[in-house]
């Protein structure tokens, strides 16, 4: 079926709304399915199913985008096939999984259909749909999606519609967190003007994000940086939203997207937050939008382009096409959180940071643990919280113990699930049990680890020397430790730090069959994908 001829910047929208309606009916759901039961006969049929359809008519032509795309694949995979095992699986099946991963990239570049079953082995096999990965991945499946529409539409011409469509994908990730500040408080600029954001570099360093640097030297640049929480705030704020003019000129859509680059590359200075794959999507997608020619490209810019993305930001902030996350809160000075040590058969105490608990380093690096202990636990990741007062008073509780423990009382969840501990605890007792025993930790040898992908979550420091794996550990200690940046003298206290659980492991013997343990961790639950 061909489109008639109608004006360019009419097609483009009618381009779009038929991609975004097939991505969130049609596109998702199929990768969903494939992910959540991924298997080789499922996968050839997915791909068959679309290859026979499109197979006798002509292909679009992408232009400059068929080299993102290739990139983008190039930069998941690399993530997907050097992640680490999940050691307390069987390693043959996700050793397969990596070489099925890595030969479905090499056909994907020469055959878009690939990417359905690419998706699903990323997705469901390895785990791969994480919040770090979710704009890169949903990239790639508006990309799928517009392939098979305009094969199907026999759209001829510039992918104009795929400009605005790669576009939106992109920076609605950034306009959903920007709302969602705007709500936050009683008027929408409340968070630009109130938010003291300096403080969640504060919790970042208490977290365990870049402790290699000395107490002073933070607290010297906390007290600058506090300085500028609202300019900072307000030009966070202006980012975020800017994607909703960005399609008046080509330029302007360049510079924002190298903005939210710039911004994500701030987030991991200040808290250790690491998007890398938006980092190098946005700089791969500006660089291609650069490259573009600028008259047949000009119908995915414009007035006109503003009203076409229009509509797409609005739903995908009302999670009504694919859920950016909402990515507002008051960052506050008190962070409670779990950590891990280990004591090796040497008589070494080392730190068990979460880029050692890979692949699921997201995990440990976030508020995992929290089941284990009988705490009420007042915020989220990094002391985040959502209610302004219950920020106030936490910064003037940082001294007042009597008023923490009411806080706590008043506010705080508790949290403990003694079905989600033992399964915690068996999942530790089986990791490092195998890992003794010499099972492998990942596909890289050691000489080669530096060429594994890099983690989102940076917080590989602490009170302790970081347990790379040198030699087997004879018991793991979980402790519970509250820490607080005071404000008005500038220093950081250690207010509660006590042992929630010891786990001893058994004697290192010649023995290396599998541990009778249990077969599962709460975090080593299959992935399921959304839109």
């Amino acid at each position: 079926m061909e489109l008639p001829a109608l004006p360019a910047y009419v097609t483009t929208a009618l381009v779009v709304a038929t991609v975004v309606i097939c991505y969130r009916f049609v596109v998702s759901p199929a990768v969903r399915a494939l992910s959540f039961r991924p298997t080789a006969a499922r996968a050839t049929l997915a791909t068959a199913v679309p290859s026979a359809l499109l197979a006798f008519l002509p292909a679009p032509d992408p232009g400059p985008f068929r080299w993102f795309v290739v990139f983008v694949i190039a930069l998941l995979t690399w993530q997907g096939t050097t992640s680490d095992y999940d050691v307390t699986q069987a390693i043959g099946p996700q050793r397969r999984a990596k070489a099925v991963l890595l030969l479905l990239g090499l056909a994907c570049c020469f055959w878009t259909p690939a990417l359905l079953p690419w998706l699903a082995v990323y997705c469901g096999r390895l785990h791969g749909w994480k919040h770090h990965a979710m704009m890169p991945l949903r990239l790639l499946k508006a990309y799928l999606t517009w392939f098979v529409v305009a094969t199907v539409l026999s759209t001829s011409g510039p992918a104009t519609g795929l400009v605005v469509t790669l576009g939106c994908v992109s920076l609605s990730h950034y306009v959903k967190p920007a709302w969602s500040k705007a709500r936050l408080g009683p008027r929408p600029w409340s968070w630009a003007w109130h938010n003291r954001t300096h403080y969640l570099t504060a919790s970042a360093y208490s977290w365990g994000w870049a402790r290699f640097l000395r107490p002073e030297t933070v607290i010297g640049f906390l007290r600058r940086a506090r300085s500028a929480d609202r300019p900072f705030n307000i030009l966070t704020v202006l980012v975020e939203t800017a994607g909703l003019i960005a399609f008046h000129d080509r330029r302007l859509l360049v510079a924002v997207l190298v903005a939210t680059a710039v911004f994500n590359l701030a987030v991991v200075l200040a808290s250790g937050i690491f998007f890398w794959e938006n980092i190098c999507t946005n700089v791969a997608l500006a660089l291609t939008t650069a490259l573009l020619p600028g008259p047949e490209y000009a119908a995915a810019f414009g007035w006109q382009a503003i009203v076409i993305a229009l509509p797409v930001f609005i739903l995908s902030t009302a999670d009504l096409l694919w859920q950016p996350w909402h990515l507002g809160w008051w960052d506050s000075p008190f962070t409670a959180r779990v950590s891990w040590q280990v004591d090796t058969v040497s008589g070494a105490v080392l730190g068990l940071y979460n880029n050692f608990m890979c692949p699921y380093e997201r995990e440990f690096g976030r508020v995992l643990g929290y089941f284990l202990t009988s705490e009420p636990i007042l915020h989220g990741h990094l002391g985040i919280v959502w209610d302004r007062e219950l920020r106030d008073r936490l910064v003037h509780a940082a001294g007042d113990p009597d008023e923490l423990r009411h806080l706590k009382q008043t506010y705080g969840q508790v949290q403990a699930d003694d079905i989600q501990a033992r399964e915690h605890i068996a999942f530790l007792a089986m990791m490092f049990t195998r890992l003794n025993a010499g099972t492998p930790k990942g596909p890289l040898p050691r000489r080669l680890r530096r060429l594994k992908a890099p983690g989102g979550q940076l917080y590989q420091w602490g009170d302790l020397p970081p347990y790379r794996g040198e030699e087997p550990v004879r018991r793991i200690t979980i402790r519970y430790q509250e820490r607080c940046y005071r404000p008005d003298t500038g220093g950081f206290a250690l207010l509660a730090d006590h042992v929630v659980q010891e786990i001893h492991l058994p004697a290192l013997t010649t023995n290396h069959g599998s541990p009778a343990c249990a077969k599962s961790s709460s975090t080593a639950e299959p992935t399921s994908e959304s839109s």
